[in-house]
């Protein structure tokens, strides 16, 4: 495997830019590909503005004892914005995988889309209030998984001392 990190500036923007790959090869089975992935993301912060993007695709193996091999990639996209007291959050990502037996034919998809936005709010030194919400939608084989589908709120905090 190799991988790579850049950092730079452009102006008041600071850009981090970082990518990598790793493989695999193996012997003596009927893998129809050998495991190979690859990534590759970007970040760019402004003062209290930070938007980053990533991606990654590949083929894995697992040679547990039900073999399989898949092949997946995924999209993720996040903005943050600090204003005072308040952080503001919002984030996409979107996936799709397939998982076969060795050898076998190929399975249709599995995919995951999730929509997110959150806000912290400082209520005082040490202690910071959450409100967010989450939208996502999980399919195995094609089927909608409604036990990893819905839309959720949910309000926390975080006590540090």
């Amino acid at each position: 495997g190799v991988g790579v990190t850049y950092v730079t500036s452009a102006g008041d923007t600071s850009i981090t830019i970082g990518a990598g790959y790793s493989g695999a090869d193996y012997i003596g089975t009927s893998l129809t590909k050998d495991e190979a992935v690859g990534h590759a993301g970007i970040s760019a912060k402004t003062g209290d503005l930070t938007v980053a993007a990533a991606y990654g695709t590949g083929d894995t193996v697992d040679i547990t004892t039900d073999p399989s091999q898949n092949d997946m990639e995924a999209t993720e996209m996040g903005i943050s914005y600090v204003s005072g007291d308040m952080t503001f959050k919002v984030g996409y990502l979107t996936s799709s995988g397939t998982d076969n037996t060795y050898g076998a034919a190929v399975a249709t998809k599995d995919e995951k889309q999730a929509t997110s936005a959150s806000v912290d709010y400082v209520i005082t030194s040490g202690v910071t209030g959450t409100i967010g919400y989450k939208d996502q939608e999980s399919k195995n084989e094609g089927s909608v998984t409604n036990t990893a589908s819905g839309s959720s709120w949910y309000i926390g905090a975080n006590i540090s001392f």
